[in-house]
C-alpha cells in the first residue's frame, strides 16, 4: 500500500491548513460518511506523526501517514489524494 499525493493536493494542505515543511499529516478512519475504502466510513486527517507509521510519504517536505492500526480500512489499495473543484479528495484510484 502506497500514498499518492498530487502536487495541487499539497499546495493545499500548505495553503489551506497553513502547514510548514517538516509537519505531518496523518490519514484515519472515521465512522459515517463515505468513502471508496469502507462503506459506512470516511477518511479523518489530523496534524501530527501517528504513534506507529505503517505507512508514508513525503511531497514538498510535507509527510503524509497512515498508523498501522488503521491499514485495515484502506483494504490493501493505495491511498490517492488530489483536488477537484478546489477541494482535497480521496480515492482508491488516480484523481484527474
Amino acid at each position: 500500500m502506497e500514498i499518492h499525493v498530487t502536487e495541487q493536493a499539497v499546495d493545499w494542505f500548505f495553503d489551506e491548513m497553513d502547514l510548514e515543511t517538516g509537519d505531518v499529516v496523518n490519514f484515519f478512519p472515521k465512522y459515517g460518511g463515505t468513502c471508496s475504502f469502507q462503506k459506512g466510513f470516511s477518511i479523518g486527517m489530523a496534524i501530527g506523526s501517528t504513534a506507529e507509521p505503517e505507512v508514508e510519504t513525503e511531497k514538498k517536505g510535507l509527510s503524509f501517514q497512515i498508523d498501522e492500526k488503521d491499514v485495515w480500512f484502506f483494504d490493501g489499495k493505495d491511498l490517492y489524494i488530489g483536488l477537484k473543484d478546489g477541494e482535497v479528495e480521496y480515492s482508491d484510484g488516480p484523481i484527474e
